[in-house]
């Protein structure tokens, strides 16, 4: 079977907190960790998961590199894919998000 991915994907387990509006336009937020990210989106593990279709809003923390580079914080807009049960036997869910919009900036919240 052959890949159909056009992006690279890295592994990354990061910090990420979403949001998105609910069907009455009730403002609805999440945390969860990112399993992996591509220049076209990102997966996030959740216990609690946007519906799929929905336009969401992403912060993933990027970690600092010891003394190599400050914290990082990417923002993501976009849509999800997807929503997953990953691993049925741990009752894991996650869904895919297609970005958007991307900006990367430094974490103003891990100063050093």
């Amino acid at each position: 079977m052959r890949e159909a991915r056009k992006a690279i994907r890295f592994p990354l387990e990061a910090s990420v907190a979403f949001y998105w509006k609910s069907e009455n336009g009730t403002d609805q937020h999440g945390q969860g960790r990112s399993r992996d990210i591509s220049e076209h989106g990102v997966f996030v593990f959740a216990d609690r998961c946007p519906p799929p279709g929905v336009k969401i809003g992403l912060s993933v923390s990027l970690p600092e590199l010891s003394d190599i580079a400050r914290a990082l914080r990417v923002q993501i807009e976009g849509r999800v894919l997807r929503v997953d049960q990953t691993r049925p036997e741990l009752e894991a869910r996650g869904f895919a998000v297609l970005s958007e919009q991307a900006l990367l900036n430094e974490d103003d919240r891990n100063p050093n």
